[in-house]
C-alpha cells in the first residue's frame, strides 16, 4: 500500500529477560504470516560508539554510569536514518 508506513515493536526488559528470544519469535510469527519483519538490536556494535559500549558491557573498558547513557542513547540516534528508512 503505497504511502503506508511501517510499524515499529519494541521489547523492553532487564538484561538476559529473553528480549532477543521473544523478538525472535515476533519476527518469524510476523515473517511467516505474510509481514516483513526484521530485529533490530541495541547496542548495535559495529559503529565507534557501539564499539565503546561493547567494551564496557564486556568489562574490557570502566566508564562513568552517566557517560554510559549518554553513549547508549548516541547509539540509538546513530540508527535513527536505518529505521526511518525500514519504515518507510
Amino acid at each position: 500500500m503505497a504511502g503506508r508506513w511501517g510499524a515499529l515493536i519494541v521489547l523492553e526488559g532487564m538484561d538476559r529477560a529473553g528480549k532477543t528470544t521473544q523478538g525472535r519469535k515476533l519476527v518469524a510469527a510476523l515473517l511467516q504470516s505474510g509481514h516483513p519483519a526484521e530485529l533490530l538490536r541495541f547496542p548495535e556494535r559495529s559503529t565507534e560508539i557501539g564499539k565503546l559500549l561493547g567494551s564496557y558491557l564486556e568489562k574490557k573498558k570502566n566508564m562513568e554510569d552517566h557517560t554510559v547513557h549518554l553513549l547508549f542513547s548516541a547509539n540509538r540516534w546513530e540508527q535513527v536514518p536505518l529505521i526511518k528508512e525500514k519504515l518507510s
